[in-house]
C-alpha cells in the first residue's frame, strides 16, 4: 500500500468519526442516523498544485456533508446547527489526518472565511 493510499484511508476514517461524534451530541432523532462512508481518492491530484488542492479540499467536503446526513431541519430551509457542526469536525479531521502544508493552509483560509459567513466552507 502506498503512502497515499495509506493517509487517504485513515482520512476516510477521520471523517467517519468526526460524523459520528457529531451525532452523539445531536437530539435524538438526529444522533440514531446512521453514518456513510464515502472513500475520498486524490492520487490524481498534484498537492503541490493550488487547484488541486481546491479540488480535494471540496471532495474533503462532499464527502463530509454526504455522511453529516440532511441539512435541513425537518419542514425548515434552516441548516441545521449539528449538521454544520459534524461537517466542519468532519472536515477538520481529515485535513489534519492528511497532515499537508497546502491542504491545511487551504482549509484555515476558508474555514475562518466560512465562520465570518456563518456557512460550511466547501466549493
Amino acid at each position: 500500500m502506498s503512502r497515499a493510499t495509506s493517509k487517504l484511508i485513515y482520512a476516510v476514517a477521520t471523517v467517519l468519526v468526526a460524523a459520528s461524534q457529531a451525532h452523539a451530541a445531536a437530539p435524538p432523532s438526529v444522533a440514531n442516523q446512521d453514518t456513510f462512508s464515502t472513500t475520498v481518492h486524490f492520487a490524481d491530484l498534484n498537492l503541490d498544485q493550488p487547484t488541486d488542492v481546491t479540488a480535494l479540499y471540496r471532495r474533503l467536503n462532499i464527502a463530509a456533508e454526504r455522511d453529516c446526513g440532511e441539512p435541513r431541519l425537518t419542514g425548515s430551509h434552516v441548516i441545521s446547527p449539528h449538521w454544520h457542526d459534524c461537517v466542519a469536525q468532519a472536515v477538520d479531521g481529515a485535513v489534519l489526518a492528511l497532515d499537508r502544508p497546502a491542504l491545511t493552509a487551504y482549509h484555515r483560509a476558508h474555514a475562518k472565511q466560512s465562520e465570518r459567513n456563518g456557512t460550511v466552507a466547501s466549493r
